[in-house]
């Protein structure tokens, strides 16, 4: 399988902080439905911040369907799309126009831009908001509004950290639609963060899992649990839930499960 995001080696300390990543190597293959997990501190913001291009890290490398973003910095951006709970929404910009002007950003002509536009609000199901200021949409909506922002362009690889935070069911199981659809459909690379981890265990089939800034896992979904269950039939939070709760436990310390070597096919 093709490498879509190769990194290795990163690490990064904040002054006077923690050392956030210590040597992080991962793949992703591309057309890949990837979930990266692990508690809160563990690395994950740090991590989807550099390969998004938001902060530089102190050492090591990467690369994004082969382009080294310090040297390819607005073809790598033009090839990501993201959709993060950082995103600033203009608040007094209306649904429609907010979509278009993204468009407009990423060179599409006037009639694509607005052509764009009506299909990402027909996926989304903004019908009823196109016309409303971002100020006054539900927490829901801001995050589907994020996420078809983050699609304007078309892009290769789609990061989405914690997309469905203020969804109720039936917008979720919607937005899981459109999502299963790119990837499946237009080969679009998913890098998914999340902490509903019945919707990694899902969708996703594959992921890593990081704790105290290295990787403890990288694999399928389904080897994670059956590694961590010798052969019980436990769901993807129930296995994470496991090793996480064993690995905190200093009298029975829990060594790293072995890391695949590549990428799985």
């Amino acid at each position: 399988m093709t490498t879509e995001i190769f990194i290795k080696d990163l690490t990064k300390k904040y002054p006077k902080g923690p050392e956030a990543l210590r040597g992080i190597h991962l793949e992703v293959g591309k057309g890949q439905l990837f979930t990266l997990l692990g508690p809160n501190g563990a690395g994950k913001s740090t991590l989807v911040k550099i390969i998004t291009t938001l902060i530089q890290p102190d050492s090591g490398e990467f690369t994004i369907g082969g382009q080294n973003p310090d040297k390819e910095f607005s073809n790598t951006r033009n090839y990501i799309g993201v959709a993060s709970q950082d995103n600033e929404l203009d608040p007094a910009e209306k649904v429609e126009d907010l979509l278009r002007f993204q468009g407009r950003l990423f060179g599409l002509s006037k009639p694509q831009a607005r052509q764009r536009a009506e299909e990402l609000i027909d996926a989304f199901e903004l019908q009823s908001e196109r016309q409303k200021k971002c100020e006054t949409l539900s927490g829901g909506n801001k995050r589907r509004l994020h996420c078809a922002l983050a699609l304007v362009h078309r892009p290769h690889v789609l990061f989405l950290d914690e997309p469905t935070v203020g969804m109720d069911p039936e917008a979720r199981a919607r937005f899981w639609q459109v999502i299963n659809q790119i990837n499946k459909n237009d080969g679009v690379t998913i890098f998914l963060t999340t902490q509903y981890l019945e919707e990694a265990d899902k969708h996703a089939t594959e992921m890593a899992l990081i704790m105290d800034g290295t990787i403890h896992y990288r694999g399928s979904v389904s080897e994670f649990k059956e590694m961590v269950n010798a052969g019980q039939k436990l769901t993807l939070e129930e296995s994470y839930l496991t090793y996480v709760g064993q690995s905190r436990q200093p009298e029975t310390p829990l060594q790293k499960l072995e890391v695949p070597q590549g990428l799985n096919s």
